[in-house]
């Protein structure tokens, strides 16, 4: 029960499409056998088979590689099979190793509403009486980018626990995309289930880069009922009548009160609340 000889390309089969993106082909074999009871698994390993990944011999263009193999019985006789390749551009394959295949990324963008403390050339929104707006809290529309990034990977990778709602510490590119320190956000990991290419056991694993022009940290306006007078923590008074203020005023940036407050000396805090790590040790990311 095997192969006779080895898989002879049949001519017929041939064709090459494209539809303005992707280039697809298709190639076809015949196997022999010499029994009625060989099946797929004894086809597959005839000699001269493409493997799945494996790069079309002369692609018009872009490289193509096999991304479908089937395997039909003959109907005329039991002792031969017909194995159709297709091939496509769309991406990079590895015929042995899943995690060298190509990359992928792509785009989209996001749109929520965000609170806002400040206007479009950095001034505080106040009211008229140098008080911030917090009944209701101003809000706007804000956007992410946000990059999808696709690999394979041989096991579950071990930066999944750390990486998750991390900063990225340094400058990095993603799709030639130059992106600052401290602008992208690591969210949506997710892992498929395990898969099979030629004896290699690999994991589909795919995340999102969340981009913000503004960067991650928190800048609160800097508020608050006390302030620290002579280095003491004490209750900020209404100079009007002495009471205790009922709303947070301003502060100076040094706990104290910040007197005659306007929307161009409000000071804003600047916190880091997000771990920031190296993202070009992350697939797609340079």
């Amino acid at each position: 029960m095997a192969v006779v000889g080895s898989a002879k390309e049949v001519w017929e089969r041939r064709s090459a499409r494209y539809n303005g993106g992707e280039w697809t082909y298709t190639r076809g074999w015949l196997v022999e056998t010499d029994s009625k009871t060989d099946r797929e698994g004894t086809v597959s390993g005839a000699t001269g088979l493409p493997a799945y990944g494996a790069a079309h011999p002369d692609p018009i263009g872009s490289n193509a590689y096999a991304t479908d193999i089937s395997y039909t019985q003959k109907s005329s006789t039991p002792f031969a099979w017909d194995v159709v390749v297709t091939y496509s551009s769309k991406r990079t394959l590895d015929s042995s190793n899943p995690a060298s295949d190509e990359v992928l990324v792509s785009w989209s963008s996001e749109i929520y509403d965000e609170a806002i403390f400040a206007d479009t050339s950095g001034n505080a929104i106040l009211n008229s009486a140098g008080d911030y707006f917090i009944d209701p809290t101003p809000t706007r529309d804000a956007a992410h980018l946000i990059a999808k990034i696709r690999s394979n990977q041989t096991s579950v990778p071990s930066w999944v626990l750390s990486y998750q709602n991390s900063i990225n510490n340094g400058a990095i590119t993603i799709g030639g995309l130059a992106i600052a320190a401290g602008l992208a956000k690591f969210q949506r990991l997710e892992i498929g289930e395990r898969e099979d290419r030629n004896g290699t056991a690999f994991y589909p694993v795919s995340f999102e880069i969340h981009i913000h022009k503004d960067g991650w940290a928190l800048k609160p306006l800097d508020a608050g009922f006390r302030e620290i007078s002579r280095g003491n923590l004490i209750q900020i008074l209404n100079p009007e009548d002495g009471e205790e203020v009922t709303t947070p005023a301003l502060l100076d940036g040094s706990g104290a009160q910040l007197l005659n407050p306007s929307p161009a000396t409000a000071v804003f805090g600047n916190f880091t609340i997000y771990p920031q790590l190296d993202f070009t040790t992350l697939p797609g990311i340079t």
